[in-house]
């Protein structure tokens, strides 16, 4: 289970991010979860990052979510702790313009259509 554990609002791009932590007893897929503003659920300008990253997090392990551009990786702490880094590549202070709490929104399910192929065989 990803949780939000910190979160940094700036001016500066390069100081904005969330800190998100696996805290469940499984392996998480990082694709498909989503950050939003709480303000934004109701209003009309979204502000809000949607995961593309097809990466594995394991338990105990970190994102730390940056507003600025850059290649997502992994790296490790001074004291062994893996994180992996991923950026929203914008221009301009994300979490900053809003105020309140930030949601993190996890896929419940998936569905795709199976071809016929499948079907008959």
């Amino acid at each position: 289970m990803i949780r939000i554990v910190g979160i940094q609002r700036s001016d500066l791009i390069g100081q904005e991010f969330v800190l998100l932590q696996n805290q469940g007893g499984m392996r998480v897929t990082l694709r498909g979860h989503a950050v939003i503003s709480d303000e934004s659920i109701d209003g009309d300008v979204p502000v809000m990052h949607v995961f593309t990253d097809d990466v594995s997090v394991m338990p105990g392990q970190f994102v730390l979510l940056r507003t600025c551009p850059g290649a997502a990786h992994w790296s490790s702490t001074a004291e062994g702790q893996r994180v992996y880094y991923t950026y929203v590549g914008r221009l301009a202070p994300l979490w900053s313009a809003t105020k309140g709490a930030i949601q993190l929104l996890a896929p419940q399910h998936s569905y795709c259509d199976r071809s016929a192929e499948a079907i008959l065989v």
